[in-house]
């Protein structure tokens, strides 16, 4: 059986550690030779092909002659890896006269948005000239703050970086199913997924977390495609180890699962507010402001906010949220964190008189925002 998708210009494909290293947890040469080899055919047709790959801590880890698994280790086994890893990918992609760059990123460089541009222009250029983008993250320099999740993560926003048309997730599970594969033999696969079906599993999946009875890391397996559909983007994520996977894939075989977006979806300058901006700031705000913006998708006004937490500057991204910590929107936000103290539970036009000056009668702009 086939199934639709859009027309594919281009695409991301993110392969994870699990996909690259044997039952060792080493690197293992024909999973590359393999991923190489299916990369090269689509690019010689005229694919545009953007590489998320994991592994450098895999490939480094073995020389560090203390392995415990700290982030100074981590961080010191990726600064080692990641050449031994490109080395790999530019060896094997040479065989098909094709050239490879790197590109590693952290959260900070999706937060900036001029370093955001900036790689996106890189990218681009790259592709033009037929240069297989190999983007990782910089697991060197990365700290708990400014780490992604996972790299499907990363993968997700690079979606939108890029304008891709499909997220490919190679893993080592046959795709999205109802419980653990890895842990459950009976674990049924759901061969295609709307947005809104994915929400409602992410939904009973966190409740069951709370509730202590769990099922694994499958939360964190559905916010990478959860991300990529807010995009309009389609993902599936398929097994790795399935002969010819990516072309498979590419050629619309029913393998894996698929989730499909809907119809509006978030446009470039809101998915940026929505996933590249990682917000530590947050504004309480009250049950009124809160149904003004999901329903209305009113801007928020001063007259709505109870207080602040954490520190924030106007341009920052922040988190509103109502007081029993329920995230209702982020976004980008008008006023330092002292004023929009000062001007709380005000109206808008008493913010003049208050500061002394006014920025916009808005504290966050309906443009400028995206609810959850």
């Amino acid at each position: 059986m086939t199934r639709t998708l859009p027309q594919l210009n281009r695409i991301v494909v993110k392969v994870g550690s699990s996909s690259l290293c044997g039952p060792d947890n080493k690197i293992q040469e024909s999973q590359i030779i393999e991923i190489t080899r299916q990369v090269s055919m689509l690019v010689q047709k005229g694919l545009d092909v953007v590489l998320v790959t994991s592994g450098a801590v895999a490939a480094g880890v073995g020389l560090l002659n203390e392995k415990t698994a700290s982030l100074d280790n981590n961080q010191a086994a990726a600064a080692i890896g990641q050449p031994i890893l490109m080395g790999y990918f530019q060896k094997y992609f040479q065989a098909y006269n094709l050239n490879t760059a790197q590109l590693l990123l952290t959260h900070d460089d999706f937060q900036s948005r001029r370093r955001y541009l900036s790689a996106r222009n890189t990218i681009n250029t790259l592709l033009v000239n037929q240069v297989i983008p190999i983007i990782n993250e910089n697991d060197s320099i990365s700290t708990e703050e400014i780490r992604f999740s996972d790299n499907d993560q990363l993968g997700a926003l690079c979606t939108n970086l890029v304008s891709a048309d499909l997220y490919l997730i190679l893993s080592n599970i046959d795709g999205i199913a109802d419980k653990n594969p890895l842990e459950h033999a009976d674990a049924s696969i759901f061969e295609h997924l709307t947005l809104a079906d994915l929400e409602s599993l992410r939904n009973e999946l966190i409740h069951e977390q709370v509730t202590g009875i769990g099922r694994g890391g499958i939360v964190t397996k559905l916010e990478a495609p959860r991300m990529a559909a807010r995009y309009g983007v389609p993902s599936v994520i398929a097994n790795s180890r399935l002969e010819n996977v990516i072309l498979q894939v590419v050629r619309g075989a029913d393998i894996g699962t698929i989730i499909y977006p809907e119809a509006g979806q978030l446009n470039a300058w809101r998915a940026y507010i929505a996933h590249a901006l990682k917000p530590k700031a947050k504004i309480i705000i009250d049950d009124g402001a809160a149904r003004a913006l999901k329903l209305n998708k009113a801007s928020l006004l001063a007259s709505g906010i109870i207080s602040t937490q954490g520190e924030f500057k106007r341009g920052d991204g922040i988190r509103c949220c109502l007081p029993d910590g329920a995230e209702v929107m982020r976004g980008i936000v008008e006023y330092n964190q002292d004023e929009v103290q000062k001007i709380a539970g005000h109206q808008s036009g008493e913010i003049e008189g208050i500061l002394g000056y006014r920025h916009r009668r808005s504290v966050i702009h309906r443009e400028n925002m995206v609810t959850q």
